[in-house]
């Protein structure tokens, strides 16, 4: 009786065991492919942003010519000094804050959201312009809706800024960005947002001041 009970304990052992063997091997059967599916994915999407980075930093989101040219007093020109960090611009409806920067070069859009020297002081009387790439500091801009809030902070105070549209033009076009009378935002950056090299277009959302410190110069 005892061998008997002895082989039989010893049968179960042998089967449970060749359970787990068998089960074990089923899910590296699975997960395998799964594996190798996901390591696949993982580098196309490094690779993808890679490739992305690298072209936006050969790109120039605001091409020369592309602003309207301004007559511009010494009273009314923003007192801002190239590469100065001049303040944030926050997009709340897509939960996103960039710093703001003096210049439009590439060693300014790598910093933040560029100013562009002609255009009007920001919460300024006038059209003040930002640029910035499209795969950092704009990453998200395609997804504001008209009437979406844009805030702004300088050492001048706040400002909110109010979507009024979009528009999408040549990236050879000039004067494309018009000068106003009105205290108004422009952000452009490289279109289409997904292209894969030099995007040939330019995405360009306007915005218009609906409160702030209205003893800016200009206003």
């Amino acid at each position: 009786m005892k061998k008997r009970s002895g082989l039989l304990i010893a049968v179960k052992l042998i089967f449970i065991l060749s359970l787990c063997v068998l089960l074990y091997s089923v899910v590296q059967v699975i997960r395998a492919p799964i594996e190798a599916h996901n390591a696949l994915n993982e580098w196309s999407k490094k690779r993808e942003e890679a490739s992305v980075h690298t072209l936006s930093r050969e790109e120039t989101p605001l091409p020369e010519g592309m602003v309207s040219p301004v007559q511009r007093n010494s009273s009314s020109a923003p007192s801002y000094t190239e590469g100065e960090i001049i303040g944030e611009i926050s997009f709340p409806s897509i939960h996103k804050k960039v710093a703001i920067v003096e210049g439009t070069g590439s060693r300014q859009l790598k910093k933040g959201a560029g100013h562009y020297k002609g255009s009007a002081a920001l919460g300024g009387i006038g059209n003040s312009v930002l640029a910035g790439h499209r795969d950092t500091v704009f990453r998200g801009l395609g997804e504001l809706n008209k009437n979406d809030l844009i805030e702004v902070e300088t050492a001048d105070g706040k400002f909110v800024y109010k979507v009024t549209g979009s528009s999408i033009v040549d990236g050879q076009e000039r004067g494309a960005i018009k000068q106003s009378a009105e205290p108004i935002l422009t952000l452009i950056t490289c279109y289409p947002f997904s292209y894969v090299g030099s995007a040939p277009d330019r995405y360009l959302l306007t915005a218009k001041l609906v409160e702030g410190d209205e003893t800016l110069p200009g206003s």
